[in-house]
């Protein structure tokens, strides 16, 4: 049986950013889970954006 991770000694080794960032992509992914969201695939399309007039 593996060991379960001691979350406080992991949190401790890792940089405050990432820390920060947990809680919003526990939630992104249990909101894509929940509605079936499906996944971006491939890479983004830059739209330029100009004005007109």
């Amino acid at each position: 049986m593996a060991e379960q991770l001691d979350l406080f000694s992991w949190a401790a080794a890792q940089p405050s950013n990432v820390i920060d960032a947990l809680p919003a992509l526990i939630r992104k992914a249990a909101m894509e889970t929940a509605y079936r969201i499906p996944r971006p695939k491939g890479d983004g399309v830059i739209t330029e954006i100009r004005r007109i007039a």
